[in-house]
């Protein structure tokens, strides 16, 4: 309940914040509602909690704006490898016309940092705050990079493996570390069909100080091929001029 909590919470905020983004009139809790099909009275609910906090704010027409406390966690985010992940982003989904994501680990699973979608405008659900499985996605494996067996049962504890994920997701413990095993020898995390059907996708750890904080992966249309020579190329130099920026802010 808490993760969905959070997952909602972050939803609303994304929302709000977008149409700051775009210089358009903020949304009341209806539109919010309509907008993140969230029921109108969790919205209300946490609404509430998000003004209480500071990280929303409602004016005098009742629309809903970014508060204090986002635009100063915001900052306390925004570092040199967040800000330089913008031009990762755009770069690999015009390039290679793929959705590009950055995704952070929470546990056994993996949240949507930043994103940039590709031209096609494909896969609209895709958005900041989205929860993934950490176990049959790119973005969430390259996370588990360095893990080794016995970290894996840990962070895998209770997975339910079963009836989630496409037609080649992992479905134990054991068959994640055979992938990862087998794609840190290939260099590249290479997640294909895991997660839907007729989706692959491809991504590295970006690191601070040598450890894995975040990950940078593509995500795209299944290809028999697997990664292309450019794709590769491309995920290795961001992944690691990403790295160099965390590793300078140290």
């Amino acid at each position: 309940m808490a993760s969905s909590s959070l997952v909602q919470g972050l939803s609303l905020l994304d929302a709000a914040v977008e149409q700051e983004r775009r210089a358009r009139p903020g949304l009341n809790a209806s539109r919010l509602a309509d907008t993140t099909d969230i029921e109108r009275s969790r919205v209300s609910r946490l609404t509430r909690e998000l003004q209480s906090r500071q990280f929303l704010r409602r004016d005098d027409d009742s629309l809903f704006w970014a508060g204090t406390e986002y635009f100063r966690t915001a900052a306390v985010l925004n570092v040199a490898w967040l800000r330089e992940s913008r031009v990762a982003l755009r770069t690999l989904a015009a390039q290679l016309g793929v959705n590009a994501l950055i995704t952070v680990a929470d546990g056994a699973r993996g949240v949507l940092l930043r994103y940039e979608r590709s031209a096609d405008g494909g896969d609209r659900s895709i958005r900041a705050g989205l929860v993934t499985p950490i176990w049959c996605t790119g973005a969430g494996r390259a996370l588990l990079w360095d893990h080794t067996p016995e970290q894996l049962v840990v962070v895998l504890d209770g997975v339910q493996f079963i009836g989630v994920g496409g037609p080649t997701a992992p479905r134990s413990v054991d068959e994640v570390g055979v992938v990862q095993e087998r794609d840190r020898a290939e260099g590249l995390i290479s997640a294909t069909e895991e997660y839907d059907e007729g989706i692959d996708e491809f991504a590295l750890p970006i690191r601070r100080g040598g450890e894995v904080i975040a990950s940078l992966a593509v995500r795209g249309r299944h290809r028999a091929q697997g990664a292309t020579r450019e794709t590769r190329a491309l995920l290795t130099r961001f992944a690691g001029e990403l790295t160099a920026a965390a590793d300078a802010s140290v």
